[in-house]
């Protein structure tokens, strides 16, 4: 049999646009907020799904995730802001995905 080829985790980062059903929710009396995630993961799509249950921990739904890839191929290309380069050691150091500040949107 042959070994499955294992890609390695590495530090990812996107865009995403978060929705809440309750207004009563994390985010306060809003419908959304966009915010930028980071968290490890060996794909874009496993970057997804992380981010899509780390949100649903905190009562949100992933509508849109834009602009998704390694820090590493972002870094190459624009620099982050003070706020996400700590953030992107926090989660070096627990493996989990976080998020910067909140930027809260009403639909209507």
């Amino acid at each position: 049999m042959a070994k499955k080829h294992l890609l390695k985790k590495e530090l990812w980062i996107g865009f995403a646009k978060v929705e809440q059903p309750d207004r009563k929710g994390v985010l306060g009396y809003t419908d959304g907020a966009y915010t930028n995630a980071i968290g490890f993961a060996n794909s874009r799509a496993g970057f997804r799904a992380s981010v899509k249950k780390e949100l649903e921990e905190l009562g949100l739904k992933l509508t849109r995730l834009e602009n998704a890839e390694t820090l590493l191929a972002r870094l190459s290309k624009y620099s982050i802001d003070r706020e996400l380069r700590k953030l992107a050691k926090e989660i070096a150091n627990n493996q989990r995905v976080g998020f910067g500040t909140f930027h809260a949107f009403d639909i209507n």
